[in-house]
């Protein structure tokens, strides 16, 4: 016999399936009575027509319950990735720095301290993410997640207006932070 954490495991569902068993009862349901009958399940749908609405329209109900947090939390995300993406207006000169290196050396990762100041500036403005597993006690990797990097991409004039990027003392700030990188790499 079901117990009650059994029903609850029931509730649980992932939003899909419960939205695949009311189509399914919707379908049971009101399918037309000569293709019931073609296919089987006239008797059964005759018989159980009332545990069947009930049912579908628990299951209907459950799928509108769970779907409201999933499109909630999806808003969230947004919204923060559009706050992300509107913090590169605000960059300082050391932010634009790591930034614009990843974008001239086209390379999303970063190897630097764990206390590095920029790094962490970005990390908290959500334009870069420390990357999972483990560094080592000096250093630690940093990743520029996909929809920054693909802003970028597609807008590197935001980081580079005036294509500074060119410039000789800026690619000479880029070489010092590729050879501070590469010297945590020896670790």
């Amino acid at each position: 016999m079901p117990s009650f954490s059994d029903f609850l495991k029931t509730i649980q569902l992932k939003p899909r399936f419960l939205f695949g068993l009311w189509l399914v009862g919707m379908l049971l349901l009101f399918f037309p009575d000569g293709w019931a009958t073609k296919f089987g399940f006239r008797s059964i749908v005759e018989h159980y027509r009332g545990w069947m609405g009930l049912g579908t329209i628990t299951a209907f109900a459950f799928w509108l319950v769970q779907l409201v947090p999933s499109w909630r939390k999806a808003r969230a995300v947004k919204r923060c990735r559009q706050r992300a993406i509107e913090s590169l207006a605000a960059l300082s000169s050391d932010e634009l720095l790591l930034l614009g290196f990843c974008l001239n050396r086209n390379q999303r990762t970063l190897t630097l301290e764990v206390t590095h100041r920029a790094a962490n500036a970005l990390k908290a403005k959500g334009l870069l993410e420390m990357a999972s597993g483990s560094g080592n006690i000096a250093a630690w990797s940093y990743t520029v997640p996909d929809f920054v990097w693909d802003h970028l991409c597609r807008n590197p004039r935001v980081l580079f207006p005036n294509n500074e990027h060119e410039l000789p003392q800026v690619q000479a700030q880029f070489d010092e932070l590729d050879r501070q990188m590469r010297r945590h790499d020896l670790y």
